[in-house]
């Protein structure tokens, strides 16, 4: 008996000394993966890869947003991408909706990983 209770102190410290760890690392994750989140697109770039601009760019992409986790209808996708396209075509006429939907597509971040 005297034995078991010599090894129960010290597995509960183990036990609790891997919680902490398991949380800290935890906190750490979630901390980074939302500071990485929050560094934006690469608005260099996507004005590159349109000819236009990086001032250009974020002049007509400065307008009505939506919401963080909020996903627009596909007509309000497309109205956002032709809206857009009418703007920059003022410094470069060639680009199109469609244009922008594929360096938008090119630039879209990764899904988070889910394991």
């Amino acid at each position: 008996m005297n034995a078991h209770n010599e090894l129960e102190k010290p597995m509960k410290t183990l036990a609790k000394t891997l919680l902490i760890a398991m949380i800290g690392l935890s906190t750490a994750t979630i901390a980074t993966s939302q500071t990485m989140n929050q560094e934006g697109p690469p608005i260099e770039e996507m004005a590159a890869d349109l000819g236009v601009s990086a001032a250009a760019f974020e002049t007509c992409t400065s307008g009505d947003r939506p919401e963080p986790g909020e996903r627009p209808t596909r007509e309000e996708h497309e109205a956002r991408l032709t809206t857009l396209a009418d703007c920059l075509s003022d410094t470069n006429p060639s680009v199109t909706a469609e244009l922008i939907g594929e360096v938008m597509e090119k630039y879209r971040p990764a899904p988070p990983n889910r394991g």
